[in-house]
C-alpha cells in the first residue's frame, strides 16, 4: 500500500495491495459499470507480483472512455493510471491486450519519457507478466483461478473482429496536429507574437526613425570616393572597412564630414534682394509739404 494510507475493516479484500482506488466510468450503464469494475480488479490482481517485485505503488487505477488518442495514461509516476477497456463500438478489449497496456503504464512509474531506458523497463515487466501467464496466475486469494465472471464478457484473450482502437498506445506519444491557419499580425498558435532579438529590434528602430532606404550612402561603397578619403589620412587601403567602429571606419567618417563642410564653405551664399527706397508718393497723394502749405 502507498505510504500515508491505512485501511481498517475493509468490506472486501482488495485485488492489489499496491493500488488504493479503482474507479470506473459512471457515464455507462449499471451492467457495464459492474463489468468494468471486475475488469479493473482482474487487471490489478494479476499484476500484483510485478508491482510488488519492482516496488511500484499506484494511487488510483481508473477506466477511461474510448477516444481517438490513446489506450492508457500515467500521471505523476503512478498517481493516476487510466486504461481504455472498450473500443469505439462499445466492445470489450482483450484482457491480455489491456494487461500489456498496464505494463506499459507501470513502466512509466520508473521512466516517464519514452527513451531506450523506458523500453528496457517495459520489456522486463512484459516478460514477468508472460511468466505469470505461463504459470496460470490470476491473482491472490479470492481473485485467484476460482473466481470468474459469470457473463464471460472479456474472459476471451482474442480481440474483437474489426476492433476500432487508437493508433497511439500511450497518451505521452500522442500530439495534436498543429493548426495550419495563418495567424494575424505574425501571431503563433497560442496567439502571441514572436519575440524579436536585440539586433532585430535595433534594425526596426532605425528603419522606423530614418526609413528603410535613406538618401545617404554607406561609406566605402564608391572606390573613388573611398580612395580620396583615404588619401587624406595618408594611407591607401584596397577594400572598405569591415567594422564600422574600427579606426579606419572612424577616419573615413571624419574625412567625409570634413569634405561636406568644405563643400558648404566653397558655395557662395545667396544674397537677399534689398528693398528700393522710392520718393514716390503714396496712392493717396499725401505728403508732409502739403501739411506745411496748409498751415
Amino acid at each position: 500500500m502507498p505510504l500515508g494510507f491505512e485501511r481498517i475493516n475493509e468490506r472486501q479484500s482488495r485485488p492489489n495491495a499496491n493500488i488504493n482506488f479503482l474507479k470506473v466510468d459512471v457515464r455507462q450503464s449499471a451492467a457495464d459499470q459492474a463489468t468494468a469494475q471486475d475488469f479493473l480488479c482482474r487487471i490489478a490482481a494479476q499484476c500484483h507480483p510485478v508491482m510488488k517485485a519492482n516496488y511500484i505503488s499506484v494511487m488510483s487505477l481508473e477506466e477511461y472512455p474510448p477516444n481517438p488518442e490513446f489506450l492508457g495514461r500515467n500521471f505523476n509516476a503512478g498517481e493516476c493510471i487510466q486504461l481504455v477497456l472498450k473500443d469505439k463500438g462499445g466492445r470489450w478489449l482483450s484482457f491480455k491486450f489491456v494487461q500489456m497496456v498496464m505494463m506499459h503504464e507501470l513502466a512509466h512509474c520508473k521512466q516517464m519519457n519514452h527513451s531506450r531506458f523506458f523500453w528496457n523497463v517495459r520489456n522486463d515487466y512484459a516478460k514477468q507478466m508472460e511468466g505469470l501467464w505461463a504459470k496460470g496466475y490470476h491473482g491472490e486469494g479470492l481473485w485467484g483461478r476460482g473466481k470468474d465472471l459469470a457473463s464471460g464478457a472479456f474472459t476471451s484473450n482474442r480481440m474483437p473482429d474489426d476492433v476500432q482502437i487508437p493508433e497511439h498506445l500511450c497518451g505521452g506519444t500522442y500530439r495534436r496536429a498543429r493548426g495550419k491557419k495563418r495567424k494575424r499580425g505574425g501571431e503563433d498558435e497560442h496567439g502571441e507574437k514572436p519575440k524579436l532579438s536585440y539586433a532585430e529590434r535595433q534594425q526596426k528602430r532605425i528603419a522606423r526613425k530614418f526609413g528603410k532606404h535613406g538618401d545617404g550612402n554607406a561609406i566605402g561603397e564608391d572606390e573613388l570616393v573611398r580612395g580620396a578619403l583615404d588619401s587624406k589620412s595618408g594611407k591607401r587601403h584596397t577594400g572598405k572597412p569591415k567594422v564600422a567602429k574600427s579606426k579606419r571606419g572612424r577616419e573615413l567618417r571624419a574625412n567625409a564630414a570634413l569634405a561636406r563642410f568644405e563643400a558648404v564653405k566653397s558655395q557662395t551664399p545667396e544674397r537677399t534682394p534689398e528693398l528700393e527706397d522710392d520718393d514716390s508718393e503714396t496712392e493717396s497723394g499725401w505728403s508732409s509739404a502739403d501739411d506745411v502749405d496748409a498751415g
